[in-house]
This record gives C-alpha cells, sequence and structure tokens, in this order.
C-alpha cells in the first residue's frame, strides 16, 4: 500500500521535531536576524506550527524567496580572497518544512544506505540515544557522529595500517550538485509524484535580493546545478551524489573519509595515496566539481609528520584542536573582553547611560564560550593544549579584571552596581502615579 509521504511530512509530530532542531541551530547562531526570527517564532511556536500543519494539508504553503548571504571566503592567513560562501538564509517556516522532509527522507528504505555510511558523515542526523530499547547504556564512542565519528573514522583508519596522507576539500561543493539528478533518485526511491514535486519545491533557490548580489550573483545555485548551503536538505542530498564517489574511493586498502565536501585519503604508501588523489579528481570531474587547489595537498605526506582534518591536529599520540582553530577561539574571547573594556571606559568617561556590557554579562559570556569550545572538543587526549590555553585565558581575564578595579574605584558609589552588572533601582523606568491633593 502507497505512504501519503505529504502526510508524514506535516504530521504534528515531525514539524514539532523540525522546529526543536532548527531553534537549536538558530539559538546558537551568528545571524541576529537568524536569532530574532526564532525568537520571534517560539513564542508562539505551537499555534504557528497548527497553522503550518493546516497550510500544508489544504496545499496553501508555498516556499517564499530567500535571502542570499555571501560570506567572505579567507585565506590562511585570514585575509579575504574576493571570493565567497553563498548562503541562502529561507524563513523559518521554510527551514521547518524543509527539515520536516528530511525526517521523512531519511526514514526511506531506498535512501537507508545514504543516510548513515561508514565513510561520510555530517550535516544529516546526531545519533543521540545514550540507551538501548531494553534500557542499557550504550557508550559514547559508539554513539557518536558528525566531526567525532569522522576523526574516529580516521584513528581506525591508521590503526589498521595506513600510513600516508592527503587532505583536501571539494570545491563549491553544494553549487555543484545537480538538482535533476538527485530528484529522479528521489522519485524512484520514494514512488510518489506529489512528494516528489513537493521535495522539488523545497530545493529549488529562489532570491530575493538577488539584484544587490552584483557580481557574486553566479555563486547562487538558482539554475539546475546546485543546491543551497543552509538547506536541511543539501547534505543528503550531497551523500546521494557522491554515493558512487564514496563506494570507489574505499575500494581495496585506502580510506577516503569525508565530512560533507572536506576528505581526507589514508594510505598504506605514499605511491597509493598518490594514486587515490587522482582517482578522486577523475571522479570529481566526471560529476562537474574539483579539489580546491588552496586546501588540498599535492600529494600523500606520512602521517608521522602530522596534518589537519575538520580542525583537529592528527600527530603522533595526540589529537587536539588545530593551531588555527586555537587561535580563533582565544581571537574570539579577546574580542568579548575587548568590547567589555570599551563599556568601563564609557563609564569612566561619564557615559554611564551606555553600559553594552558589564563585568558579570561578560564573564557570564566567556563562561558558556570556554564551556561550549571545551565541549565540542571532548575526545581530544592533549591535556597539555587544555593547560596552555586556559592560561592564556587566565592572563587576559586579568587584565580584564584590573580594568574593571581600577575604573571602579574612580566611580561614585551610586555607579558601582551598574558597573559590576546588577540593576540598578534608581534607573529602572517607572511611570509613577500621582499622590492627589488633599
Amino acid at each position: 500500500m502507497k505512504q501519503d509521504l505529504l502526510k508524514k511530512v506535516r504530521s504534528t509530530k515531525n514539524l514539532e521535531s523540525a522546529w526543536r532542531t532548527i531553534q537549536e541551530n538558530g539559538r546558537s547562531s551568528k545571524s541576529h536576524e537568524v536569532r530574532a526570527e526564532i525568537s520571534r517564532f517560539q513564542e508562539d511556536s505551537s499555534s504557528k506550527l497548527r497553522s503550518l500543519s493546516y497550510r500544508l494539508a489544504r496545499g496553501k504553503f508555498s516556499f517564499p524567496a530567500a535571502k542570499g548571504v555571501p560570506i567572505p571566503k579567507l585565506d590562511g592567513k585570514g585575509h579575504k580572497t574576493g571570493k565567497v560562501r553563498p548562503i541562502v538564509l529561507a524563513p523559518v517556516e521554510s527551514r521547518i518544512v524543509q527539515r520536516a522532509i528530511l525526517n521523512v527522507l531519511i526514514d526511506v528504505p531506498a535512501l537507508k544506505p545514504f543516510v548513515k555510511t561508514k565513510y561520510s558523515f555530517g550535516g544529516i542526523r546526531s545519533e543521540k540515544q545514550k540507551r538501548t530499547t531494553e534500557g542499557q547504556k550504550i557508550v559514547r564512542g559508539e554513539r557518536i557522529s558528525a566531526v567525532p565519528a569522522a576523526i574516529k573514522a580516521v584513528l581506525d583508519a591508521i590503526e589498521g595500517g595506513t600510513r600516508f596522507v592527503v587532505c583536501g576539500d571539494i570545491q563549491s561543493f553544494f553549487t555543484r550538485i545537480s538538482k535533476p539528478m538527485v530528484t529522479e533518485i528521489i522519485a524512484k526511491a520514494t514512488n510518489d509524484s506529489e512528494f516528489t514535486n513537493f521535495f522539488s519545491e523545497a530545493i529549488r533557490v529562489e532570491l530575493e535580493n538577488l539584484e544587490e548580489l552584483r557580481k557574486h550573483q553566479a555563486d547562487w545555485p538558482i539554475e539546475d546545478i546546485g543546491v543551497a548551503q543552509g538547506n536541511s536538505l543539501s547534505p543528503l542530498l550531497g551523500n546521494i551524489v557522491l554515493a558512487e564517489f564514496d563506494q570507489k574511493m574505499n575500494e581495496g586498502d585506502c580510506r577516503c573519509i569525508r565530512y560533507i565536501d572536506d576528505i581526507v585519503i589514508l594510505a598504506p604508501t605514499m605511491k597509493a595515496a598518490n594514486a587515490r588523489l587522482a582517482r578522486a579528481e577523475k571522479l570529481l570531474a566526471e560529476l562537474g566539481m574539483t579539489l580546491s587547489p588552496e586546501k588540498t595537498l599535492k600529494g600523500g605526506i606520512s602521517v608521522r609528520d602530522g596534518f589537519d582534518f575538520l580542525g583537529i591536529n592528527f600527530c603522533p599520540g595526540a589529537i587536539r584542536p588545530s593551531q588555527k582553530a586555537q587561535k580563533k577561539f582565544l581571537t574570539s574571547i579577546d574580542t568579548l573582553l575587548k568590547n567589555g573594556k570599551k563599556s568601563f571606559n564609557l563609564m569612566k568617561g561619564g557615559k554611564h547611560s551606555v553600559r553594552p556590557e558589564t563585568l558579570l554579562g561578560t564573564l557570564k559570556k566567556l563562561d558558556a564560550m570556554i564551556d561550549g569550545w571545551g565541549k565540542h572538543y571532548w575526545f581530544c587526549n592533549d591535556d597539555q593544549i587544555w593547560r596552555n590555553i586556559d592560561a592564556k585565558i587566565s592572563e587576559m581575564i586579568g587584565q580584564f579584571l584590573g580594568l574593571y578595579r581600577d575604573v571602579r574605584e574612580r566611580s561614585a558609589p551610586e555607579l558601582q552596581m551598574g558597573l559590576l552588572g546588577i540593576s540598578e533601582l534608581i534607573r529602572i523606568e517607572r511611570e509613577p502615579f500621582s499622590y492627589p491633593s488633599v
């Protein structure tokens, strides 16, 4: 009996699950626009999801134009290259529906091989189940996904005897995926023409600000070739397109671990590593894709020399955040503390009504940054790195607190609470009643 996949898409349970995922991702977004939209939707999310389900059921929902956001690409030194990463920012309802479609697709039997593979990771589903159906605890190493799972696969390959490595990046990956190709595969897998037509609409890219993008217009996937970076469906479509690539790149005694568009080739010999790199270039060319010359090694290197993959540095005996990742983290902390210092100086200069950052507010944000970054690297084993970074952070905090003490000592007593970050009763806005004449 034919299943009604669109009914599954619009089910309350599925839409709520999709919303939770979009909400979780949106809260940590660097975009104020995204965070604000998430905040507005969650104010009455239940009724908004019911409305969305109603419109989907009656064919009254359509995907509105999205916004193209050009993110400048940087070189190894952090300088702008003149190129951009074409992010497509769709309205929150569109993102929820796209995620709901993905939730349905990953349970289609014919698509299972594309959802969870031995050598491809990232962007589809997180394995968060902590216990079996019988209630037994699943150890963390056996329920990992995304970056940790990819890192574990690399370590397994090294343990299996690979001694040479080539790291690379598929250039402009999402913008080279063929929409007709993936749609045909989805159509055969689902055998549901109505669902397939809706899926086609979900991956179509229409931009409301195309004229504003000017010289970068060609970077956005508005034609048959290319899917949106920012669409929940795109990683699955990438897996579908690269299924044969993943299979052929892992034949024999070599391994190719892929995380969306980042790849690492591991081989037993230098010759085998270089041969597998040539194979990768050939297979990608058949799909209209290439390896990025700036981000791809020209040939194999020994794993003993160390290498970086997905922000992780591998060297004999150690797994740790790469130098680039460490520098980026410390720079973000420095920026946070500098903003706090600017606020202190405003108060010292008498501009007491302007208080963008306070001592407690800044330290609370700092604590969250450290906690989040540290937990991201839970699988790393180089404790000396943590000690070194902690020492640098401690030094920065010391300088920050030193300025706070200086400003506090120079401030009037009635201003010191505000400087600390505690509300002052006298500054709370009021609309007092007038006491009548008697």
